[in-house]
């Protein structure tokens, strides 16, 4: 008696379909949010990097001196290029090379929210990391960082066992271009006329 109504028991299907579909529902939706947070990922990363390149080329198209209303103002153009609602951080550093001295010198840093302004002994670390392209003799570089930060629309991480999850993904570019006027100069009170400017030699 007990082995048929075991047997019958296990026989029985009634009901299965409900109970997977309770199942797999979850499964199912975290996999489509899975997807649409991934491909949000890399479009934000996309426009990050794009966004990077076309603002490293603006201020090496610079003839006139950068000030601080022109910093102020790339960064809202930042923003708008990387379709961000948070204003995305940026750092634009001026160097030289020494050939004597076969070193990396600042002629000026400049940052809009990303860590502190680049000194020489960052340019040495970099230069020892092989970061930066070789130059002549007292040539400049412009050096153009940025920093965005990835606010996913849900977020998919699985705890303690996920490692990372995608809701605190940072994304930082680095790029360095020659000016095209041969150097680019820094005024911070462009109404004093020529005090303030820093070029370089």
């Amino acid at each position: 008696m007990l082995t048929e109504f075991l047997q019958e028991f296990r026989d029985d299907e009634d009901g299965s379909m409900a109970i997977e579909l309770l199942l797999v529902t979850p499964i199912l939706v975290w996999a489509l949010l899975s997807t649409f947070v991934y491909f949000d990922l890399f479009r934000v990363e996309s426009n990050s990097n794009r966004a990077a390149l076309t603002m490293a080329d603006m201020f090496s198209r610079e003839a006139a001196p950068i000030t601080p209303a022109y910093l102020n103002g790339a960064r809202e153009v930042l923003r708008a290029l990387t379709f961000e609602e948070a204003n995305p951080d940026y750092r634009v550093t001026v160097y030289r090379y020494r050939e004597t001295q076969d070193d990396y010198r600042r002629v000026w840093s400049k940052r809009r929210g990303l860590g502190a302004a680049l000194s020489n002994s960052d340019l040495a670390d970099l230069k020892a990391a092989d970061r930066l392209p070789l130059m002549a003799n007292n040539d400049q570089a412009i050096l153009f960082e940025t920093r965005t930060e990835y606010d996913a629309p849900f977020s998919i991480g699985l705890g303690p066992f996920s490692g990372t999850d995608l809701d605190d993904v940072t994304f930082q570019t680095f790029i360095v271009i020659r000016p095209r006027e041969g150097r680019l100069c820094w005024d911070q009170d462009p109404d004093d006329g020529l005090a303030n400017q820093v070029c370089g030699p």
